[in-house]
């Protein structure tokens, strides 16, 4: 574990570059269903319910192998773990090119959700070992803006493929990236791969370490997030290119490109986060203060989905959209950071339980978004965007409310 005095080396920023692009290859391939969602729906005669299904299949498969894999990466090391990882996900992405029912379509998104639920775990393992607390916001923000980073290539790589070579070469092409990622990361100095190896966690010891991590009051402060704005996050990432297309009536290649200024506003949220409790804590503020601000200025700007969800303006709607996504990426960056701080000494198991309790929710409520939107109801849907992620935010300001500025402010 990293020291509040250690010296963060450019080689330690080169790896943050490396978990940017993994999250950005993770980003690319769920993306591209969701921006050919409706081609998708044509061809297998799908409802935005029946949507919404096979978006679950990916949710529960993610659901589960967080809540499974967390140890794993605690126990065998990022080092390992992560590019058998990648790989496994760059597979089913290509997979997902063949599929011929719906049956080999939610497996190839089960198989999806298997392999990117590690993603999480293995880059708060590795920014947790390398970096100070103070400069872990920054990290996190960075490798996390590449959900961003993701979903504003997509638009522009899938739309292209998509309307010259169809939707299953977007796919095929998408999948084939995690190649170039695998063999930049075994290039990784080896002179710190010790820092990246797990420490061995006998399945004996794993149900002890799990109701250690459950007693915790942190982890429970954290889960109304896990659950809320995670979920907030996927919508827009799974929704948002066919809400615009199929209720804003934008056409195929406009709805996709104007989906790019709301994930642009996720990696301006990621970065900016990640600075201010940076700049705050260096000009004097706690670290505790710093980041319930930053969450403070998230929620309010998550709120400005409740005007998105009844203005009859289609531009104006995708404004307070952007501007939703701006809060959800700064919220996710401290809490990100504070799942660091419940378990120092298990980050991967505390991060796979918290997204796994995300997951399984999101995956609960998915094909209930898709019959709203058949019902033409989804101002129900953003109201409780808008209004939610309050409670998230109750939830950690309360837990925070007697600790102190201590580097593990969160830690029982």
């Amino acid at each position: 574990m990293a020291s509040d005095t250690q010296r963060v080396t450019s080689a330690t920023w080169w790896v943050c570059g490396l978990l940017l692009g993994a999250t950005v290859l993770s980003y690319l391939n769920r993306q591209v269903l969701s921006l050919t969602a409706d081609r998708v729906i044509a061809e297998f005669h799908l409802d935005h319910a029946g949507y919404g299904r096979i978006l679950a299949a990916f949710r529960y498969s993610y659901a589960l192998f967080q809540i499974g894999g967390g140890w794993l990466v605690d126990a065998f090391g990022p080092r390992l773990i992560y590019p058998v990882a990648l790989g496994l996900w760059s597979f089913a992405g290509m997979l997902t090119a063949l599929t011929s029912s719906l049956g080999m379509l939610s497996a190839s998104r089960f198989l999806l959700g298997a392999g990117e639920a590690f993603n999480w775990p293995c880059a708060l393992k590795v920014t947790e070992r390398l970096l100070p607390p103070q400069d872990r916001p920054l990290a996190n923000g960075i490798f996390n803006s590449g959900t961003a980073i993701g979903a504003i290539l997509a638009p522009a790589i899938v739309t292209v493929l998509t309307i010259r070579f169809g939707w299953r070469a977007a796919f095929l092409a998408v999948g084939g990236l995690g190649v170039l990622w695998i063999a930049a990361w075994l290039l990784y100095p080896a002179t710190r791969q010790a820092s990246l190896r797990g420490e061995p966690l006998p399945m004996a010891r794993l149900l002890g370490v799990l109701g250690d991590i459950l007693r915790k009051r942190s982890f429970w402060m954290l889960a109304a997030a896990a659950v809320i704005v995670n979920s907030v996050s996927y919508f827009l990432a799974d929704w948002i290119p066919l809400y615009l297309k199929s209720e804003r009536g934008f056409s195929f290649a406009r709805g996709n490109a104007l989906s790019i200024l709301v994930y642009a506003g996720l990696d301006a949220g990621n970065l900016a986060a990640g600075f201010y409790v940076r700049q705050m804590v260096r000009r004097g503020m706690s670290l505790v203060s710093a980041r319930n601000s930053a969450l403070l200025a998230s929620c309010v700007l998550m709120s400005m989905a409740m005007p998105a969800g009844v203005t009859p303006l289609p531009y104006l709607a995708l404004a307070c959209v952007t501007l939703t996504a701006v809060g959800v990426a700064g919220f996710l960056v401290i809490y990100l950071t504070l799942v660091q701080d419940v378990d120092p000494a298990h980050v991967g198991t505390t991060a796979g339980l918290l997204g796994g309790l995300g997951n399984l929710a999101y995956g609960l409520v998915s094909p209930q978004i898709g019959r709203l939107s058949d019902l033409h109801r989804t101002t129900l849907t953003f109201t409780l965007i808008g209004v939610l992620p309050w409670l998230a935010y109750a939830s950690v300001v309360l837990g925070t409310r007697r600790q102190t500025s201590k580097p593990y402010a969160l830690s029982s």
